[in-house]
């Protein structure tokens, strides 16, 4: 289930995405997209997370690491559209 999200995280999202479309990106990738310090990155990521906007895995090699995806975009405004005309009912 994806969440609708305030615009300031709407604009994190748009920065990444015009940068990595559906590719992976690591925390430093988006500490560096962002030009935020990594305790605010981080709790962008985790918001977008939460919301369902990105999708977040551990690195194989080291579990320490995480590696963040952007989910479909165009399946999440479908679905926060269908959530949208459900509430109206």
């Amino acid at each position: 289930m994806v969440a609708s999200i305030p615009k300031h995280l709407l604009e994190k999202i748009s920065l990444l995405y015009s940068k990595y479309k559906t590719e992976p990106f690591t925390f430093t990738n988006a500490v560096d997209t962002l030009q935020q310090n990594e305790r605010y990155t981080g709790q962008i990521l985790s918001a977008l997370v939460k919301a369902g906007w990105l999708d977040k895995k551990r690195e194989r090699d080291d579990k320490r690491k995480k590696i963040y995806r952007i989910n479909n975009i165009s399946q999440i405004i479908e679905q926060i559209g269908h959530n949208m005309n459900s509430k109206r009912k």
